[in-house]
């Protein structure tokens, strides 16, 4: 299971590299029982820059998958906790 978290994390990490700006606050994903992956993604604000930059991301991601098992991300606005495995967290200026 370790070596799977690690293969997700590194093609989240390789499909978000191209889709993110200052606006992301956090991106987060857990592996289900039922084999699905879901994501959260946490914004400052969502413009449709953000909402295509999901897209984008969301549909490179999927195109690494074996299966069709890439839920429609959570997507929430503001703080928020993270889902299990972080992938990305913004750190706050001191």
């Amino acid at each position: 299971m370790e070596l799977e978290i690690k293969f997700q994390a590194c093609n989240i990490c390789d499909s978000l590299s191209r889709n993110i700006n200052d606006n992301f606050n956090s991106v987060s994903f857990e592996l289900l029982n039922n084999g699905e992956i879901q994501i959260k993604i946490v914004l400052n604000e969502l413009t449709h820059i953000e909402e295509e930059y999901i897209d984008d991301f969301i549909v490179e991601y999927s195109a690494l998958q074996e299966l069709n098992s890439v839920l429609k991300p959570i997507v929430e606005i503001g703080r928020s906790s993270p889902l299990k495995h972080i992938v990305y967290q913004k750190i706050d200026e001191l």
